[in-house]
């Protein structure tokens, strides 16, 4: 059983380090918009939320309403998305996807169906109590983690 250990503490590890470094990449979604994954699910929470406002938005991606301002007025000058009030509403502003912005949310969901492929389909082939032992341990996991971080 150490092997066991061993070998998914070493696999674990490497994921981690891919994950952290895919954090801070950038990935072209649409012919000229690279973007940081931040950018982008801030991006996909604006197409999916028919009125967002910056608290909501923050709210969303568990970030603090500056943070989020500072991240909007970057995709602003990319031309990404764009501020509005509505004529009933002049106090507060909302936030709206462009054109570009729909093209690099089309992107990115292009992105997901490609890379989630591989993974949905090996999912689907295993049997269930296989999957569910394989959550089990990956939650296991991160309570140990989490347990360590405080």
């Amino acid at each position: 059983m150490g092997k066991f250990h061993a070998e998914a503490e070493a696999t674990i590890v490497r994921l981690l380090n891919c994950y952290s470094n895919l954090q801070r990449s950038k990935y072209e979604y649409c012919p000229g918009v690279a973007l940081y994954p931040s950018e982008i699910h801030a991006i996909e929470c604006i197409a999916l939320t028919s009125t967002i406002n910056l608290t909501e938005l923050s709210k969303q991606l568990g970030l603090t309403r500056g943070a989020v301002s500072k991240g909007i007025v970057k995709l602003e000058k990319m031309g990404l998305v764009r501020r509005f009030k509505y004529v009933s509403n002049q106090k507060e502003v909302y936030l709206h996807l462009t054109e570009l912005g729909v093209q690099a949310y089309e992107g990115h969901k292009r992105y997901h169906e490609t890379m989630d492929r591989v993974i949905k389909a090996y999912g689907e082939q295993l049997p269930e109590e296989t999957g569910e032992e394989i959550l089990r341990f990956l939650q296991l996991y991160l309570e140990q983690m989490q347990k360590l971080g405080k």
